[in-house]
Order: C-alpha cells, then structure tokens, then sequence
C-alpha cells in the first residue's frame, strides 16, 4: 500500500481567506467549527479559483493525475518487491476528469507495464471507486491467484472548483475534498510474507431511490458537485441493514478495528451513530480527514496505509467501509496477517 500527495499544501486560514471572497458568510466560521484541516492540491490555491473549461480541465487533469499515480504506483510496487512488469491487472480509479485512452494507458510506459496486462478503468464510482478496485481486484485474484494486481485511485477534486457556483454544495466541497491518489498491490498467493492485509470478502449495496443525493453534473463550464444534506439521514437509515446482512454471511461478529473513508465530519458521526460505534473506533479516518481532507477514491487508501502502519504483530480482523454515489455502500472484510 501507498499514497502521493501534491506538493502544494493549504492551510485552513489561508483556504477560508480565499473562499470569504466567494462566500462572505465564512466570516462566522473559524477552522474548526468549518471542520476543515489541512489539504493537499495539484496547483497553488490562486490558480484553481479562477474559470477553468472542460478543455483545461482535461489537459490539467491528465498532467497531474498521470504524475500522482505514477509515484504512488511506484512506491507500491517496491514495498511489495515488485517490478510493472510483474502486474497481470491494472485497475485505475478516478472520478474527477475524464481520458480516452484512459489513464492506465498513459501510465504503461511509465511504470513498465506488459502489453498484455489486463486494463481495467472504474471512472463514475465516486468515493466508494477505490474499495470497489479492491474488492474486484480480490476477486479476479480467486480465479488467477498467481497473478498479480496494482490498483490504483487518483482524485484531483480541486480542479473542478467553480468560481460561479455560489451554492452550499460547492462551498461544503470546497472544504471538504483534498487531490491524492493511492495505490495498491495484491496477489492471491498466501506463501507471502506477513505484515499484510488481506480481503476476506467484499459487497456492494445500492440504495434504492438515492440518486439524486450525491455526485456531478456536467455542464458547460465543467463538473458541478451533487452533495444533498439529506446523505447523512440516508446512511444512518441504510447502514445497520446492510452491515447485519453482510456479517450474517460469516461467523465474524466481533471485529478488532473498522475503518471507513474519511468523506468528511458528518459522515464519519452518521457511520458510527449508525453501527453504534464508540467515537474511538473510527479515529484513524477523522485523522486522515484533518491531514489530507477527503480524497475521494484514494481516501480508503490513505485510511488502510494508515490502519496497516497501526495493526502491530498480532493477527486482527475488522471491516472496510466506503460511500459513494448511488448511493453505493462498499464493504470489505479484512485480516491482519502478522
């Protein structure tokens, strides 16, 4: 596992004095009540608040994002004593910009991927993409377990900032979204070393009727964000129903860590009023939220990188959460081999 993060960092006074010029009742906020931290972006803030075409957008979007996952690929590959040549499947993970060929195809020459590595793009998951690459990237290896596979999420959500767009939806993102990708290297094999993570099982549940409530528009002038304050109801609401049906699969009830994608203060308070989680429990993703903000599809990352750095020598299980449009609910069950 590894993450990247862009080289400009945004501290939480300098974001809110720039947005008071497009929201002038962020003069009632401070940092905290705002729930914002510090956050990571592919250019200087100055540059992403100006009007930025779809045309921009794309070339921006495929110089960044290219270079983000490439490092974070990279770096993955050596922590697993691996070289590009050695991956069977590439998934790739984004929502935030649009490629034809897609992104796996311009990073091949970088990372020195085969020709006839399997190349697999997931462009319209949202926050819930990176888990749902995990979960497919398991499930290819049940049937290849030999093989090998890089998954990959990389998110640039300051770039669709829109200068025009003064609703709350567009203020609440940009406080909330922060540009990362992450990377990660599995392989069905089971004589590897310990010290890894492994996806016992995954699911994936849509909502029913929740369409509306979270996602992008595309327009004219770019993507415009979709986030209904009602999301949180609805996961509250949703939650217990699907996690019950998910465990009564197993005979694993009990759980030692859980961990879920740190989509933003509201989230994270309604997926443990939910589970009826003890506020400690989902720590380690309101530390990711602080650090780096929500990255969207490689948040999961920058929680597992994290939760793995945290596990020790003692073989633990737990779960994996992620939420996205759909609204999508995306779970996995893990295992700590020490």
């Amino acid at each position: 596992m590894a993450t990247e993060l862009p080289s400009n960092r945004i501290e939480p006074t300098e974001a809110l004095a720039e947005l008071r010029q497009f929201w002038p009742e962020l003069d009632r906020l401070d940092q905290a009540s705002a729930g914002l931290g510090t956050r990571y972006t592919c250019e200087p803030l100055p540059r992403l608040l100006r009007t930025r075409g779809l045309t921009r957008l794309r070339a921006d979007y495929l110089e960044h994002a290219r270079e983000l996952a490439r490092a974070a690929a990279v770096r993955a590959l050596a922590r697993a004593d691996l070289k590009g040549s050695d991956v069977d499947l590439i998934v790739t993970v984004s929502c935030t910009g649009y490629l034809v060929p897609s992104l796996d195809v311009h990073l091949a020459p970088l990372l020195g991927l085969r020709p006839d590595v399997i190349r697999v793009p997931l462009t319209e998951l949202g926050c819930s993409g990176g888990a749902a690459g995990l979960a497919l990237a398991s499930r290819h290896l049940l049937a290849f377990p030999d093989q090998v596979a890089l998954v990959l999420a990389v998110e640039l959500p300051s770039l669709s900032f829109q200068a025009s767009d003064r609703s709350l939806d567009n203020l609440t993102a940009s406080l909330v979204f922060g540009d990362g990708a992450g990377a990660a290297v599995l392989s069905g094999r089971s004589d590897r070393p310990g010290g890894r993570l492994e996806v016992k099982r995954s699911a994936s549940h849509l909502v029913p009727g929740s369409a509306h409530l979270l996602g992008f528009d595309l327009l004219d002038e770019g993507f415009k964000v979709v986030l209904d304050r009602r999301l949180a109801r609805v996961i509250r609401a949703e939650l217990p129903r699907v996690l019950d049906r998910f465990r009564a699969s197993d005979d694993l009830h009990e759980s030692q860590f859980f961990v879920a994608h740190a989509g933003g203060l509201r989230i994270l308070d309604a997926v443990e009023a939910a589970l009826e989680l003890p506020r400690s429990v989902l720590e380690l993703s309101r530390e990711v939220f602080g650090s780096v903000g929500n990255t969207s599809s490689a948040s999961i990352f920058f929680a597992l990188e994290r939760l793995m750095a945290s596990l020790g020598d003692e073989p633990r299980q737990g779960w994996g959460i992620s939420l996205g449009p759909g609204v999508s609910i995306e779970l996995m069950q893990l295992a700590w081999i020490a």
